[in-house]
């Protein structure tokens, strides 16, 4: 008797521990991270070259193959000296791209903001919209990416959410993945499929409080017309990442950008 009593105790501690964690895993994985209050200096950039830095996404990460590129196409273009640093990490949602910007050492972007870039490209959404995040999680955390970069005298560059094929990378998803998904739908009330969403979200979130006047916003249409359907050319046969081609697009529609905000800049002054 007394041994049956033991052991229920013992199941039953077990489960409360369980659920426990369970609820603590849950809390922290859609929790919305607070604002990470740092000591800014203002920053003066040099007027004869600039630094580019890119962050994010898995499009950040393999964009690091070419910096080169997009060094060499800016220089071309802007006739100024220029250094040009890519670091990503693959998967990353929001959330974790703006907690990277706070750590030091390989899984952080901190180095990179501490250069004092003239621009800081950013490439987030995709992972927030296939794990169905939700917009307010979404627009959150990227809300407060913007708000770090310009506190730090960093004109954002934020590439639009790119059409890819979303379900390709469903498909390719673990039984485990795709059930965590739809708990996510049923917490966050997102779409199965409807990432437009998204991007509307994030539109409206950059017209509030002037803060198109701090960064640049390249929609996904200024490198790529033809949309996902018509340029598959330009991704790799994963259906999500841009090859050689695709990442020329986009570093001469960045180029193009960045040559257009640095000659409005001047005609102003």
């Amino acid at each position: 008797m007394i041994k049956n009593r033991i052991l229920w105790i013992s199941i039953s501690l077990f489960i409360l521990v369980c659920i426990l964690y369970t609820g603590y895993i849950i809390e922290e994985y859609y929790s919305l991270a607070d604002e990470i209050l740092t000591q800014k200096t203002k920053i003066t950039h040099k007027e004869d070259s600039l630094i580019v830095i890119f962050i994010g996404d898995s499009w950040a990460s393999y964009h690091s193959q070419y910096d080169q590129q997009l060094k060499t196409c800016i220089e071309t273009k802007v006739k100024k000296p220029t250094k040009v640093i890519s670091k990503g990490t693959v998967g990353a949602k929001t959330k974790t791209i703006y907690k990277e910007m706070h750590i030091d050492g390989p899984s952080g972007t901190k180095e990179l903001i501490e250069l004092l870039p003239n621009y800081a490209i950013v490439s987030a959404g995709i992972n927030d919209a296939v794990a169905k995040m939700g917009t307010k999680n979404y627009c959150h955390h990227y809300n407060l990416i913007i708000k770090e970069l310009i506190s730090a005298g960093i004109k954002p560059i934020i590439i639009d959410m790119p059409q890819v094929d979303y379900r390709a990378i469903y498909q390719r998803e673990s039984i485990t993945a795709k059930i965590r998904h739809h708990i996510s739908i049923w917490l966050t009330g997102a779409p199965l499929w409807s990432f437009d969403n998204y991007r509307t979200a994030l539109q409206s979130l950059i017209r509030q409080d002037e803060k198109t006047r701090h960064l640049i916003y390249i929609p996904a249409s200024d490198w790529n017309p033809e949309g996902y359907k018509d340029s598959r050319h330009l991704y790799f046969e994963d259906h999500v990442h841009l090859n050689e081609k695709g990442y020329f697009l986009l570093d001469s529609c960045i180029t193009t950008t960045i040559y257009h905000d640095i000659m409005s800049t001047h005609d102003f002054q």
